[in-house]
């Protein structure tokens, strides 16, 4: 119904301008600066054109077809603007005007002239009082804020653009790939059920991710999200858990945020997996994105100090994980490679040595094994950050040459991407995830590693982080598994 929305080959902005500080500066800008690779048109009757492009005074005056149109005017101009879309034969809008239900009485009598006309019609509208929409894979970049992730399988519905932003920008900054994001607004006439609906048989799309704060048909969002999440995982985030929540989230976008706990309840029946913090919402949707699901709940822990082990052993069990005894073998050959006084049990724990070797043996031998149905790894990523502090304390006391350093440097990196590259390859070998927490982070360390294989690493900052995300994946597993069996 509404794959040209995302995919535009042609779109007009209606208030197109130069003048900072307006949004029609803020979306123009953004397409224009983004290589979106369709064909623009700006909307302006007072100037002649914006940046380089001509301008047309209306859309009746654009000579050729137009495929999406971004409506940046006031409110009181919009059923005009919307008569001339009806007479273009223009039937994808992005309102980002606001001024509707979200503002009172008047605002919201606007709102539903606008619903009756796009019934009557077959107008396909997003928002009003949208934020705008994103399409990485078509350059696609038209909301308010600039930011521009990298393009990948996790598309976002967000009821709120600026936290949509965030988490897109977060996303940026993390290198975790985004295929697209709607700011829905006010969902007048495009609901969050409609985009769960497009994104369930969009191919780009790999997992759904949705910040809430309400919802106005409740029936109709868990019969869609059953069948979706039976396709694809969701990933949500609900907003107006608390009374004071609530009443923010109808200030925000007129959302009827209902009772949380009702909206909990109906949310076991779908298999959308909850998250609990924007953060959280991100980690998870990284998680589903990068691993394959673990088809059971047997972890094998393999760590450089004894006390991540313990605390990761702790989190597991407490979610629900097993930590099953090492298998004999493992031991015998880790025996060949470890001193005498290691731990010889699950966790494996390489006492204090952050040798890429030892740990790849280690990983290596669990993961193949039939024992474990995950692996989580702690503490080998990042220990090149100490590493290299001690060198650059002994380059500083004059007793390292400066090529000797960056020769070190080089060569720490190269490892643990080398490392890292063969977690991949054997996650793709035996369809498990592997799951990594580093030891410390430096500014030029990336949350996702992705050497462009099946499958990609996700490099967690906390032991808790990462049992979470598996925990999560099984239970999700797990719902799929009996679901599938039932409808079978």
């Amino acid at each position: 119904m509404i794959e040209s929305l995302f995919n535009p080959g042609s779109v007009a902005v209606v208030g197109a301008s130069e003048v900072p500080l307006k949004w029609g500066t803020y979306i123009a800008g953004n397409i224009l600066d983004g290589k979106f690779n369709g064909r623009f048109y700006p909307v302006n009757p007072n100037v002649p054109e914006v940046f380089g492009y001509k301008t047309y005074p209306s859309l009746l005056d654009i000579p050729e077809p137009v495929d999406l149109v971004f409506i940046t005017t006031p409110s009181k101009t919009i059923m005009h603007i919307l008569q001339d879309c009806i007479e273009k034969g223009i039937t994808n809008i992005v309102m980002i005007t606001s001024g509707f239900s979200e503002t009172g009485k008047e605002g919201a009598m606007l709102e539903n002239d606008i619903v009756a006309l796009a019934q009557s019609r077959g107008l396909h509208i997003v928002g009003p009082n949208t934020m705008g929409i994103v399409n990485t894979h078509c350059s696609l970049y038209a909301t308010g804020t600039i930011t521009r992730p990298k393009p990948g399988g996790i598309s976002i519905i967000a009821q709120s653009g600026n936290l949509g932003f965030q988490i897109l920008e977060w996303a940026r900054s993390q290198n975790i790939g985004i295929s697209k994001f709607v700011g829905s607004g006010n969902e007048a006439v495009l609901k969050i059920e409609d985009y769960l609906e497009y994104y369930k048989s969009d191919s780009e799309t790999k997992v759904i991710l949705m910040y809430i704060e309400g919802i106005d048909d409740g029936k109709s969002f868990v019969e869609i999200a059953k069948n979706t999440s039976l396709k694809k995982p969701i990933i949500a985030l609900k907003a107006g858990r608390t009374e004071i929540g609530s009443k923010a989230a109808a200030s925000h976008t007129g959302a009827l945020a209902g009772s949380y706990s009702v909206f909990k309840g109906a949310v076991q029946q779908t298999g959308i997996v909850m998250a609990e913090s924007p953060k959280e919402l991100l980690s998870l949707s990284a998680a589903f994105d990068s691993f394959p699901l673990p088809k059971g709940n047997r972890i094998g822990i393999v760590t450089l100090g004894g006390g991540w082990g313990v605390i990761t052993a702790d989190e597991c069990v407490e979610r629900g994980l097993l930590i099953p005894e090492l298998p004999q073998s493992i031991i015998e050959e880790l025996d060949k490679r470890l001193p005498p006084f290691w731990s010889r049990g699950n966790p494996v724990d390489l006492v204090g040595q952050p040798d890429f070797q030892i740990f790849k043996d280690a990983v290596e031998l669990m993961v193949a094994n039939d024992a474990f149905d995950v692996v989580i790894v702690l503490g080998i990523i990042g220990a090149k950050v100490f590493a290299l502090r001690a060198a650059e304390s002994i380059l500083n006391l004059g007793k390292m040459e400066k090529s000797i350093y960056d020769d070190f440097m080089k060569s720490l990196r190269v490892l643990e991407k080398e490392f890292l590259d063969r977690l991949t390859e054997l996650m793709a070998i035996y369809n498990k995830p592997i799951v990594t927490v580093s030891f410390s982070k430096s500014f030029e360390d990336e949350t996702i590693h992705d050497c462009g294989g099946r499958f990609k690493c996700v490099i967690y900052d906390t032991p808790e982080e990462a049992v979470l995300c598996v925990a999560k994946m099984y239970n999700y597993y797990n719902y799929v598994t009996k679901r599938s069996m039932v409808y079978a």
